[in-house]
């Protein structure tokens, strides 16, 4: 019904408030704290992020003027978001057996799993840390036997191959024509991504330019004949999991797709054409805003550079994958709530395809239940959640429009800095960009060392009871791949050119192994000087405290019990209970065992316990006021009756500590403590380390 003339608008009953009105009573709020200090943060991304965003601040940002699936691609890839195509559940399928690939993707399709993520096991002549846990395909007939009963046209592939792109991709496409399937409705990608492996691995087992030719030739053979299949692969994630920033891996990812233009150009491949044909792939960490972010800048910065060479409307697609980085393999279970939350920002985000990793990922594929629970996570998120059916649900938000916006800048200028230095490759040869990775990985590990940030289960909350990971007992070696019979492939086509793949398919078709084809295609053991640089180590933020872990654990084996700290708590619980927490959990997380179930009335009956413990180590622990009639006395009558047992006192001891060093006391456990090295050295005092 029509408005009455008279009613005022709703709003005129709520004063308008202006930022310095909000900023004022922050301030007061604060009682005298710092604004800046307590309110303002910045990034790893050298991003200063303030508490509140208004809809000044993103008043004039360029990309908020582009609708879905146009322009700058920011607020999703296609005009209807997912309401026509979801996101593919692309989870990662890890055994090298044909027959047991089949029951696991036969067990993901059937659980609602649309694209089958398949590392290729490595030959002989690989980089030795290039994983071999992958399926190994020898042959036609083992292709035929890991897809029994798998329809091709109707899922997505994902085959990440290495330098065996083209061997792999004839023997599928091989399959297909066997079926009569038309290579026009197959989907997924051939992953080629030699800057990527460079990065990871420090060198190729083939030449950077043939892997370069097999790009561009497995590029054109798929314009011809596949449109749907992407055949350039850019890993961002290498550089994520080494420890970078988000705008790092940004950067260094939009950078590697230029590479790719223009090697792919000087090969007879038009961008246009090559656009359509790259997967990005990222990885999704636990700084969820500026995760959705980085994936919607992404899309940005393709088109942006799409734009530079001429293409107008690129395909974008982005595959992420959840964060190794901050998994751990004590705690596991935690992983679950980790990968849960990094999948929820990569749908957020606008994501083609992801893989959730199980949280048990880092000691292999996982088990059944854990797949399921992976997968499970992609159909609530859909399902029950209903994020298929809003397009761009991050859109207007005042924080993540601006966030979205200094991601895409400050990853401009670091693919800028690298084109400057020459591209990838010379920044990659030169160590610049390892060097650019690992500050940012040293300056995060310094934060978890001391606990500024929390990894939960490692060193925040550790769980002294729980099973650290352990990688499955295999039964059998894994058997040799099969070497090359001589089959007489020898393509006549330039191998820069699509007939190679053509070729390599009759071949295929002819009974030729993946040695022969590899061999026909001129992979083979480098004869000259190879390609090394220094690789960027992929890391995990855990890994530290996980060995301080190991170690405490490998003590208590052979000892019969963990090493031991007591904790001499005087006067009433009430008085410091929580801080008597926070201590136990801060040497927990070196897997010290705390003795702190008593509570002692007086200085005597602590310095007796002390006395009578057979730990190495003691903490005082109780509030500030008890501590200034009681360090001095009681350091003084452990140190008489103890003097080799190292003694902390739990707190800042700020204008005491010289009398009660002097008494004493060796070292003083608080916030500011580096966590870390603290408990690394008590370990050496017990003998751990």
């Amino acid at each position: 019904m029509p408005t009455p003339a008279h009613a005022e608008p709703l709003l005129a009953e709520f004063p308008e408030h202006t930022y310095k009105q909000w900023h004022r009573a922050a301030e007061a709020l604060l009682k005298g704290a710092a604004f800046e200090k307590i309110l303002v943060s910045k990034t790893y991304e050298d991003i200063t992020i303030q508490p509140i965003y208004r809809s000044e601040d993103i008043a004039n940002l360029e990309h908020r003027h582009h609708l879905p699936g146009s322009g700058s691609q920011v607020r999703a890839s296609q005009r209807g978001g997912f309401l026509k195509t979801g996101w593919e559940i692309s989870q990662t399928l890890i055994t090298r057996c044909p027959a047991k690939f089949n029951q696991l993707a036969l067990e993901g399709l059937r659980g609602g799993q649309t694209e089958l993520n398949i590392p290729i096991a490595k030959r002989r002549h690989q980089p030795a840390s290039v994983s071999s846990s992958g399926l190994a395909l020898k042959n036609l007939s083992s292709l035929q036997t890991a897809f029994a009963d798998i329809d091709l046209s109707i899922i997505s592939t994902f085959w990440r191959a290495g330098s065996d792109t083209i061997p792999v991709a004839a023997l599928v496409f091989a399959a297909a024509q066997q079926h009569n399937l038309d290579l026009n409705t197959m989907r997924g990608c051939f992953a080629n991504d030699p800057l990527g492996d460079l990065a990871r691995y420090g060198s190729l087992d083939a030449g950077l330019d043939l892997r370069l030719d097999h790009l561009a030739a497995l590029t054109g053979f798929a314009s011809a004949k596949a449109p749907h299949i992407q055949t350039i692969a850019v890993h961002g994630d290498v550089y994520h999991n080494g420890g970078a920033s988000a705008t790092q891996e940004l950067g260094y990812a939009i950078a590697t797709v230029v590479s790719y233009i223009d090697a792919l150009q000087t090969r007879g491949i038009a961008p246009a054409t090559a656009f359509q044909h790259v997967r990005l792939c990222l990885a999704v960490g636990s700084d969820y805003f500026m995760e959705i972010a980085k994936l919607r800048a992404a899309r940005w910065l393709v088109s942006k550079v799409a734009s530079a060479y001429g293409v107008t409307h690129p395909t974008i697609h982005i595959h992420a994958s959840t964060s190794r980085w901050n998994k751990t393999t004590y705690d596991a279970h935690t992983n679950m709530l980790r990968v849960t939350a990094e999948a929820f920002a990569a749908v957020v985000a606008g994501v083609n395809s992801l893989h959730i990793g199980p949280y048990d990922e880092l000691v292999g594929g996982g088990d059944e239940f854990s797949r399921r629970i992976a997968r499970n996570i992609h159909i609530i998120l859909r399902e029950e959640c209903g994020l298929d059916r809003v397009i761009d649900p991050a859109g207007g938000s005042n924080y993540i429009e601006w966030l979205t916006d200094q991601v895409a800048a400050k990853s401009w200028t670091i693919f800028q800095e690298v084109e400057a230095q020459g591209g990838m490759l010379a920044g990659l040869e030169s160590g610049s960009i390892q060097a650019a990775v690992a500050a940012v990985c040293n300056a995060k590990l310094q934060n978890i060392r001391r606990r500024k940030d929390k990894l939960v289960g490692c060193n925040m909350y550790p769980d002294l009871k729980g099973q650290k990971l352990t990688p499955p007992t295999l039964t059998a070696p894994h058997a040799p791949a099969a070497p090359a019979r001589g089959c007489g492939f020898q393509p006549q086509a330039s191998s820069s050119s699509a007939p190679l793949v053509a070729e390599a398919i009759a071949a295929a078709l002819d009974g030729a192994t993946t040695a022969d084809l590899a061999a026909g295609c001129g992979i083979q053991p480098p004869s000259g000087p190879a390609l090394t640089i220094t690789p960027i180590p992929q890391r995990r933020a855990a890994e530290e405290y996980e060995a301080l872990r190991d170690a405490s654990a490998a003590f208590a084996l052979t000892t019969g019990s963990p090493p031991s700290i007591l904790q001499l708590n005087l006067g009433p619980s009430g008085r410091y209970r929580l801080r008597a927490d926070w201590t136990a959990s801060f040497f927990e997380a070196g897997g010290f065992a705390v003795d702190g179930s008593r509570d002692f009335a007086t200085v005597a009956d602590a310095a007796q316990a002390a006395a009578a413990s057979t730990s190495c180590i003691a903490v005082i622990t109780s509030d500030d006021v008890t501590y200034l009639d009681a360090v001095v006395p009681l350091a003084t009558a452990i140190k008489a009756a103890r003097a080799d047992l190292m003694l902390l006192v739990a707190g800042a001891p700020g204008d005491h500590e010289a009398d009660w060093r002097a008494s004493g006391v060796d070292h003083f456990v608080n916030v500011r403590s580096n966590n870390y090295e603290l408990n690394r050295q008590l370990l050496s005092k017990a003998g751990v380390l």
